[in-house]
């Protein structure tokens, strides 16, 4: 999986956040895995924006949000081996 990241932003009349859709990660890597180039799904950007008008929706948004778009098991991976290999 790819980079995962909540971003938040403030504009002038609100906030603005962006996240990574793992929804839309995930088929995406599944669109690159098939190798077909004509019958697939098009690739999307998978990361959403969404507008706020006050820092508690932001923060109520964020409460249901963020384990899906930071998911814990993808921070696991062949280099977590290495890393631990390397600080013996």
């Amino acid at each position: 999986m790819g980079y995962n990241r909540i971003r938040i932003e403030r504009e002038r009349n609100g906030y603005e956040v962006s996240c990574t859709d793992p929804a839309i990660q995930k088929a995406n890597e599944a669109r690159n895995k098939s190798g077909a180039t004509d019958c697939c799904e098009p690739w999307q950007d998978p990361e959403v924006e969404f507008s706020f008008d006050t820092k508690e929706q932001v923060l109520k948004f964020l409460e249901s949000a963020m384990d899906v778009a930071l998911p814990a098991d993808t921070y696991t991976s062949e280099f977590d081996k290495l890393a631990k290999e390397a600080m013996k």
